[in-house]
């Protein structure tokens, strides 16, 4: 290869995702750049799995060895790697053919560039597209908050950023990438790339939608984490008063969100106790949009909810709106 076509490796954590993992590695496979290293570290799966990742041994490496979850997964087919980009492409998850090119071609323009992200469609079990979301540029103060949307499956980033703030954290079994690209954004230069760069599923089943709840704490120790760096943080928004209130309203969106999450799951006393605390440490949750649907849901109940909820505009997740 030559140099300009620098070897790209796409990490895909498994565990008994069989229905969907051959999908994942022909996305991959099929991609129209060919300088890739594909690393499958699966956790032991007992469905066919394994005997797909056999039939597709001549285009990836694998390993299938009982893990500690999907950090730990990934971190291992990190450091297994050899790519000058890195990614990670959960097994159910798919990119679209000209992504990895796409990506390259703007790393080989941008050398200033450490990582990028793009805009994802959510597709359902049978691949079917639900929706686009179009990402947009990430604001770090905003991002703190735990409520913008960066979609992983669309996240590219140098070898360098793992040689200056190491691995994922695995303490985290959920949030681990919002904390990892948040530490990318306060010490590297990210950009958005407005193209359509992977297709991510949604389902039930899936981990991010069976524990979304659950989210909570981790988001509160990433945000502790990220604070207790105090002169980073004075460097970056000018005074530790104005990084404490920034703080503050951080957690006030992560616990109300949080409420939010656990309304969706009718488990009110937790939805009040999370909304209220979250109102209590930035009161301009009252005006959120969200917290209007919530109490029309209390009043109304989730039938009548569902028939007029097609016909509005949908308030984004911080509470300015975007067309259904």
């Amino acid at each position: 290869m030559e140099p300009t076509s620098p070897l790209v490796s796409i990490i895909t954590p498994s565990f008994n995702q069989g229905r969907f993992i051959e999908e994942t590695i022909l996305s991959i496979k099929d991609q129209s750049y060919k300088n890739i290293e594909h690393i499958v570290i699966d956790g032991g799966s007992t469905d066919q799995t394994i005997d797909i990742l056999k039939r597709y041994s001549s285009s990836l490496s694998w390993v299938s060895e009982p893990d500690n979850g999907q950090t730990d997964a990934i971190n291992k087919g990190i450091k297994k790697s050899h790519g000058e980009i890195i990614a990670y492409l959960n097994s159910d998850d798919l990119y679209l053919p000209e992504t990895i090119k796409t990506v390259v071609d703007f790393f080989s323009v941008h050398s200033e560039i450490d990582m990028v992200y793009g805009d994802i469609i959510h597709i359902d079990k049978q691949s079917q597209d639900i929706e686009m979301i179009k990402t947009g540029t990430i604001e770090l103060e905003k991002y703190l908050t735990g409520t913008l949307y960066l979609p992983q499956p669309t996240v590219f980033f140098r070898r360098k950023i793992i040689e200056k703030i190491g691995y994922f954290d695995e303490k985290l079994n959920l949030a681990m990438d919002l904390d990892y690209w948040t530490r990318v954004f306060l010490n590297f230069h990210t950009a958005y790339l407005p193209v359509t760069l992977a297709k991510a599923r949604v389902y039930h089943e899936a981990k991010s939608s069976a524990n979304s709840q659950k989210y909570l704490e981790e988001k509160l120790y990433i945000l502790d984490k990220t604070f207790s760096d105090e002169k980073r943080i004075i460097s970056l928004f000018g005074s530790l008063d104005r990084a404490n209130k920034i703080k503050r309203k951080s957690c006030g969106y992560i616990y109300f969100f949080g409420g939010m999450e656990y309304q969706n799951r009718n488990q009110f006393p937790e939805a009040i106790s999370y909304i209220a605390k979250g109102i209590r440490l930035y009161p301009r949750n009252l005006l959120s949009p969200f917290l209007c649907w919530y109490f029309f849901i209390i009043i109304f109940g989730k039938d009548i909810a569902r028939k007029i909820g097609p016909h509005l505009r949908k308030p984004d997740r911080l509470g300015t709106y975007e067309n259904v």
